[in-house]
């Protein structure tokens, strides 16, 4: 662990997954997520995106919209869907996520114009589909490889070249 990114707290990299192996196994291989699971996390983008539009979004409605993307991310590199627009829904979302981050990094209001709001208002509604049709154990390995993804890029500084790191 020595070549950890420096912007990175250990404590991060020691925190257990939200779900276990266990978890993913035994989870439905046909039915969604129940609703009570799958609700929440559609309607913390749905929340997020509203207080960007209205200009009073919180750190923690960018994590859910950062938790959003990458788990995205995972989910096309999985095959589980595509992206046919051009240049994609999703590269869209994940750049005003990403202009989001650096915003609140450098002290800025987080802010999008109203192209890139459109772009994430969009988002938010494929994320809530997508929650809504895909297996539940789908999700649950996506979430699982999504934690192992991020956490090898941090610790080990992978993909500074092709990735930008924001830690907040």
């Amino acid at each position: 662990m020595a070549d950890i990114h420096p912007r990175v707290q250990r404590d991060y990299l020691e925190l257990p997954y939200a779900f276990s192996l266990a978890q993913e196994l035994s989870a439905s291989e046909c039915q969604p997520l129940h609703r009570r699971k799958r609700e929440p996390l559609a309607a913390a983008v749905q929340a997020a995106v509203h207080a960007i539009g209205y200009g009073a979004p919180t750190l923690q409605h960018w994590r859910d919209l950062a938790d959003a993307a990458n788990l995205t991310e995972t989910l096309l590199s999985m095959g589980v869907f595509n992206d046919p627009d051009a240049p994609g829904l999703h590269q869209d979302a994940l750049a005003c996520v990403a202009t989001l981050g650096r915003q609140h990094g450098h002290g800025q209001d987080m802010r999008l114009n109203a192209v890139q709001l459109a772009h994430l208002v969009e988002f938010g509604e494929a994320y809530a589909q997508v929650l809504d049709l895909i297996p539940a154990r789908t999700y649950i390995r996506a979430h699982r490889a999504t934690e192992r993804r991020l956490r090898e890029l941090l610790a080990k500084s992978y993909g500074c070249d092709s990735h930008e790191f924001i830690v907040v």
